[in-house]
């Protein structure tokens, strides 16, 4: 619980009004979860420092969650400060076109990658479109490594611009980044801290609009088809192991269509978890379980989650 005392020193910190004891399940995908103690949208770096060292003075905790795509929230709700980017920590801007058609862009990092691809498109700018159909912020793209056919974040990032309690506002460029499939090894900072991002410098090429529309429009339908339309979900819900499928081994243990609850193993993608209509985080973990259990039971795998428990 947040004490008032402590309340009206976020207030004071905040540039937006806070939202107190708000409901998450809203601002997830999987619409499950409780309320935090308080929502704050952020819109600059020195407003994120004064919230972050107010909370670390009160020993209150605080979470990023971006656009809510990859999360699970408890039940019982997070007592703490929720943190989402605002407009100004979201917006896309050009740095450089080279007459050899290379293009450096910056990107907030709480732009949704949605935005981005259309940006990208509108431009002629050719290299992100195995992320369309990819849902969530880039903040969060960049600390899952997000990807697709056979292309992820790491292979177009030239520079990420960070925020660490112990080292303020950096830029750790792409040599200094150690990443791996569907994570970030390195986001922890020399003291332990997770460095958090706020901005992507991009490295793309110069394309045609047209081409680029049309891989984005394919790659959009080969997604349709293998993935739960119309259901609550937070995308794949683990990882898939080295050589291996986590949808296909799911599959092949006979669980498409397992409940718990209102938690289901969707019948069209193995590797969802979808919210039927009134599914409770209990509902995922008891699932999550029977289906881990399962799976090495009949492979000798034990999948790991891809999404995130807050």
């Amino acid at each position: 619980m947040i004490v008032q005392r402590v309340k009206e020193e976020l207030s004071e910190l905040a540039g937006n009004p806070i939202q107190w004891d708000c409901p998450l399940a809203p601002l997830t995908s999987f619409g499950i979860g409780g309320a935090a103690a308080a929502v704050i949208v952020v819109e600059h770096v020195n407003e994120l420092e004064a919230l972050l060292n107010c909370c670390a003075r009160n020993k209150i905790k605080y979470r990023f969650i971006g656009r809510g795509t990859n999360i699970l929230v408890a039940d019982a709700g997070f007592d703490g400060v929720v943190l989402l980017f605002g407009k100004t920590l979201s917006s896309i801007s050009l740095l450089e076109e080279t007459k050899t058609g290379n293009v450096r862009i910056q990107v907030g990092a709480g732009c949704s990658l949605v935005k981005l691809l259309n940006w990208c498109a509108e431009k002629s700018y050719t290299g992100l479109e195995f992320a369309s159909g990819i849902p969530g912020s880039l903040g969060g793209a960049v600390v899952m490594n997000a990807g697709a056919w056979s292309g992820e974040i790491a292979d177009v990032l030239d520079s990420v611009t960070v925020f660490s309690k112990t080292n303020g506002e950096e830029k750790i460029t792409r040599r200094e980044l150690d990443f791996g499939y569907r994570k970030w090894r390195n986001q922890r900072d020399t003291a332990g801290e997770k460095r958090l991002v706020v901005s992507a410098e991009i490295v793309l090429q110069k394309g045609t609009k047209e081409t680029i529309q049309t891989t984005c429009r394919e790659y959009l339908a080969k997604r349709k088809e293998k993935q739960p339309k119309g259901l609550k979900n937070a995308g794949s819900f683990f990882k898939n192991p080295p050589g291996e499928s986590a949808g296909r081994l799911i599959e092949s243990a006979g669980l498409k269509g397992m409940r718990c609850g209102d938690a289901m193993v969707s019948p069209v993608h193995a590797n969802f978890f979808v919210n039927m209509g009134s599914a409770k985080e209990y509902d995922i973990k008891a699932l999550m379980e029977i289906v881990v259990n399962k799976v090495k039971e009949e492979s000798g795998i034990e999948l790991q989650a891809e999404v995130h428990f807050l």
